[in-house]
């Protein structure tokens, strides 16, 4: 005790204790403003190119969502956007993706060229909607193709089938009839996120039309005109912030992509790098390398966009080249296609 005295009495020295002092403050107000304060608010800003929405182009964009809503520091979105659509259930996952993001923080869609059918869906997941006096939107409708003959072809004699739509799936009237309950769901889905906006009759949102964006806003398929700086400025208001960072979430998610490819393959020795098709088929075969990637390192996300080894792809040809029958069902898409040339 006797020799902290020497220590104690230095101490209390007024200009000792003055540097004591303010040292610990600087100490104590750098962790409070690093780890405490919330920092420059973030608008987080998402740019979804012409892309028709597909299995992959759905996973990729749901991506950018996830990371939007599950970051802290953003405290809004905007989307830009130019769509025809796509495949149906994989349009129906972006909405919900959307939807999902919208629950905790504001949603602002900007429609550019074309945003039409499953991309307009998309978009009914926001907060608001803007779209430029020349964007083309619309499009609200589904096709399913291709459906059942209206003389379905008899099955030869080395096939049995165990019912009479075993084949097909159902007769040409039984898709008709799927088609139109797509269709009454879809509407269902705009009339009930568009709720009072609407200004038309729903039997018309469902006929396929194209409309400009100045026609969107008077039929109140979208909020208002504006772009990218309108869009910020309504996603800052609804977010009630001001004196805002924009994040580009684009960039952030695939430098974060590409960071967890990198550690997988840095981390897997074996003879001479892999291709990530065959890291997956070591995964699958029980390597307990690999299994260890997989365990510690790999990421599901990352999982996900291997290719599947063995051939087995979207093509049935190469995915079951034995298989006796045509595999060709009737696929559903919320999708715009265009005029005829």
């Amino acid at each position: 005790m006797s020799r902290l005295l020497p220590l104690w009495r230095l101490a209390s020295r007024w200009y000792v204790s003055t540097i004591i002092l303010g040292a610990l403050g600087i100490v104590l107000g750098s962790l409070v403003f690093f780890n405490v304060w919330p920092g420059k608010p973030k608008i987080g800003f998402i740019n979804i190119p012409f892309t028709v929405i597909t299995e992959r182009s759905a996973f990729e964009i749901s991506a950018l969502l996830e990371y939007a809503r599950t970051e802290d520091s953003i405290d809004a979105v905007v989307i830009t956007i130019t769509s025809p659509g796509g495949g149906a259930a994989a349009s129906e996952e972006l909405f919900f993706e959307t939807a999902k993001l919208r629950e905790e923080k504001p949603v602002v869609v900007v429609m550019n060229d074309l945003v039409a059918s499953g991309g307009y869906m998309l978009a009914l997941g926001a907060n608001w909607i803007y779209a430029k006096p020349s964007s083309f939107i619309g499009g609200i409708g589904v096709i399913l193709s291709p459906i059942p003959p209206l003389i379905p072809s008899p099955p030869t004699e080395r096939d049995v089938l165990t019912g009479p739509f075993k084949a097909e799936g159902g007769d040409r009237r039984h898709y008709v009839s799927l088609t139109d309950q797509l269709k009454h769901a879809f509407a269902q889905m705009v009339q009930t996120q568009r709720g009072d906006h609407l200004t038309m009759p729903l039997a018309e949102v469902t006929q396929g039309q194209i409309y400009s964006g100045i026609q969107g806003v008077r039929l109140g398929l979208v909020d208002g005109i504006g772009g990218r700086s309108d869009a910020l400025e309504k996603a800052a208001s609804l977010a009630g912030v001001s004196n805002y960072d924009i994040e580009d979430i684009n960039t952030e998610v695939s430098r974060l992509m590409n960071q967890k490819r990198d550690r997988v393959r840095g981390s897997l020795e074996l003879n001479g790098p892999l291709a990530s098709s065959e890291l997956l088929k070591l995964l699958i075969e029980g390597d307990p390398d690999a299994a260890r990637i997989l365990r510690e390192d790999l990421d599901a996300d990352v999982l996900r966009t291997l290719p599947l080894p063995g051939g087995i792809g979207e093509d049935p040809n190469s995915a079951l080249p034995d298989f006796p029958l045509k595999i060709n069902g009737p696929n559903a898409y919320y999708l715009y296609v265009g005029p005829s040339p």
